[in-house]
């Protein structure tokens, strides 16, 4: 007997995780007329209008509708369909999709990859969303947090097939920590603000990694990140020791005086020594003002970038080279670029 899903019409519309297996046929039975147009709203939301139905006609024989024209009938059969064929796929899909890419007659690049090999992709797709998340663009937004979850699945799909873990092990465990670590939610603790919301999520993933003191707590911080996040993390767990400035004002001092030591060093070594003490003091200073400088350093940069770009259009168009003995006319036309590209 062939597998099918089966919902009453009530039950169709109360189901809040859109995530139908269309790869079966879907039952939806007993839908009174009253409650027609919700559940055809809900099937136009998750199949598409041009997905099919199956219906009885009133001749009493089995018929073939597209959703967006269906009219009232009490019992509907959603037919499965091809992957090519479909308006709108579901998380299950895209592991299969990634699977079915990785087949022995699938993708030649995609069958290539491995757990290594498309390990910076990840850090590549989260930088795109984020820069996403700044234009707040809804669309690029859609497609680069759809990117970045293919990141993790692909690599899943990839350790499924050494026998690794698989794409359900990673759903697995990320649920299971969302439900230990949010023990103000599933658990007797009681959050009356983000702060200690926070507080509490640290002290679940304490005891679920086994901390024993600040050496782990630090230690799990990642060597592969980026020096300014990584010393922006450690300088979070460190002031939770009580090791921090008292306000803003005694770490602006700090970046001075780490400035002036920079001026003062002898020889490369010793330069890039106290170099690295500033941008660590200057940190400091961000951190306390809750500036992420990653963001802030991303932002500079796209700003200067486009601000350039505006300088050699202009150099262009007037007929000066962009070299050192143009600085004025340069910086004027950056200064200009401000207004203009912002």
């Amino acid at each position: 007997m062939n597998s099918f899903t089966y919902f009453t019409g009530e039950d169709f519309i109360l189901r809040k995780i859109a995530n139908f297996d269309c790869n079966i046929p879907i039952v939806i039975d007993g839908i009174d007329e009253d409650i027609f147009d919700k559940v055809k709203d809900k099937l136009l939301f998750n199949f598409g209008k041009n997905a099919t139905a199956l219906v009885i006609n009133d001749s009493g024989e089995t018929e073939s509708v597209a959703i967006g024209e269906l009219d009232y009938h009490s019992k509907l059969i959603i037919e499965p369909c091809d992957f090519v064929e479909r308006d709108y796929y579901t998380f299950g899909d895209l592991v299969e999709i990634i699977r079915r890419l990785r087949d022995p007659d699938g993708c030649q690049w995609d069958k290539a990859q491995t757990n290594l090999s498309i390990r910076n992709n990840a850090i590549e797709e989260a930088y795109e969303l984020a820069e996403a998340v700044d234009l707040m663009d809804r669309e690029k937004m859609v497609e680069e947090s759809g990117d970045v979850l293919l990141q993790g699945l692909f690599h899943a799909s990839i350790a499924e097939e050494d026998g690794l873990f698989t794409p359900v092990d990673v759903i697995n465990g990320v649920c299971h920590k969302l439900v230990s670590r949010h023990t103000h939610i599933f658990g007797a603790n009681k959050a009356q603000n983000a702060e200690e919301a926070l507080k509490f999520w640290e002290q679940a993933k304490a005891v679920e990694k086994g901390y024993s003191g600040l050496e782990d707590k630090i230690n799990s911080v990642p060597v592969t990140f980026g020096a300014l996040m990584r010393a922006y993390k450690v300088q979070k767990i460190i002031k939770k020791c009580g090791f921090d400035f008292d306000d803003v004002g005694g770490a602006v001092e700090k970046v001075h005086e780490e400035l002036n030591e920079l001026m003062s060093a002898n020889g490369p070594v010793e330069q890039e020594k106290e170099a690295g003490d500033l941008l660590f003091a200057v940190l400091n200073v961000l951190r306390l003002m809750k500036i992420d400088p990653e963001l802030a350093l991303s932002g500079t940069t796209n700003r200067f970038i486009k601000r350039f770009l505006y300088v050699e259009q202009k150099s262009i168009e007037l007929g000066f080279e962009l070299n050192h003995d143009n600085m004025d006319l340069m910086e004027k036309y950056y200064q200009e670029a401000k207004k203009v590209v912002g």
